[in-house]
């Protein structure tokens, strides 16, 4: 997958070279240049990254060819604009399915097998969760949890992409999120986990937005005719699962919701919920793999939507 990444990058550097030949705005060859070596060394990089720090790498050159973007204020402009947002919607693609790769699978509340269900052990020294899925019975937990919760310092990276990402989309969100009453965070989250940020498809499911969805849920939007933009698909995903009847938006009812949105397979097991805690003091391993099969010592390598949370809340964003 970074050979296809470095590949989309040195497309977008062939753009820029043709571009810097062809203005001649000065300021704006300075910027190019700027690019072009950030993004060498973004290709540097990517030979010796791990998956989700690819991701990173990868997102951040969507940005910096954004800089070029808003560079551009004289022609001739040609094809030009349309070849490099073109890259940049590859490279985010490319993002996105590299974070595809450890997105959590459902983890339905019955979904393992008791011969399966190894709980962590004392070693661990991560609480045991409830074996509930009823808000009344968890209030109390969720926030207790998230008290407790501290981001494990190897993974201080992963959580700034996150962030970085919600933060740069939050005008997008706000846009879905305010007429239905549901904070922009949310929404983002829900983005992060299960789309890798990638607005060309479906937040259902991350089907593509070119036609309705072919995945569960199948068939949506029920109206309108595709291509689909993201924001009145987001919006018929968050109405579908009730999200706009939601009036309580308290910080242990987000949890709640999240965890409801995965799946709550991992109580029985005695797990604290990776979608909700990963990359935490809480959480250690067990994880879900597939439909039904669940790995006692796998590791999630995606970031918890609690982690989440109180990273926006360390940087004042919410």
């Amino acid at each position: 997958m970074n050979t296809s990444s470095k590949a989309e990058i040195v497309s977008a550097m062939n753009v820029l070279v043709t571009r810097r030949g062809n203005t001649t705005d000065a300021a704006e060859k300075a910027v190019i240049n700027e690019v072009l070596k950030s993004l060498s060394e973004s290709l540097q990089d990517l030979d010796h990254a791990a998956l989700l720090e690819a991701a990173q790498i990868v997102a951040n050159a969507t940005d910096e060819l954004e800089t070029v973007v808003a560079a551009a204020r004289v022609g001739p402009f040609d094809s030009f604009l349309s070849d490099i947002q073109s890259s940049m919607q590859r490279l985010q693609h490319e993002q996105a399915a590299m974070h595809a790769v450890e997105t959590l699978p459902v983890a339905e509340f019955d979904a393992a097998p008791p011969a399966r269900a190894a709980p962590v052990s004392a070693a661990d020294a991560t609480p045991k969760p409830l074996d509930s899925k009823v808000f009344d019975d968890l209030r109390a937990e969720y926030q207790d949890f998230f008290d407790r919760c501290q981001m494990r310092t190897e993974f201080a990276g992963n959580v700034d992409f996150y962030v970085s990402r919600l933060l740069k989309f939050r005008d997008v969100y706000r846009d879905v999120a305010t007429p239905l009453g549901i904070p922009w965070f949310f929404i983002g989250i829900l983005h992060g986990m299960e789309c890798g940020f990638d607005f060309a498809t479906h937040l259902h499911n991350g089907d593509v937005l070119t036609a309705r969805t072919v995945h569960v849920p199948k068939g949506r939007p029920a109206t309108g005719m595709p291509p689909f933009s993201w924001r009145e698909s987001a919006r018929d995903a968050l109405i579908l699962k009730g999200y706009n009847h939601e009036s309580d938006w308290t910080l242990p009812r987000q949890l709640y919701l999240f965890e409801k949105y995965n799946g709550f397979g991992y109580r029985p097991l005695g797990v604290p919920s990776p979608y909700l805690w990963s990359f935490s003091n809480l959480y250690t391993k067990g994880k879900f793999v597939g439909d039904h099969e669940f790995n006692p010592d796998a590791r999630s390598r995606q970031c918890g939507t609690a982690l989440m949370i109180k990273a926006l809340q360390s940087k004042g964003a919410l």
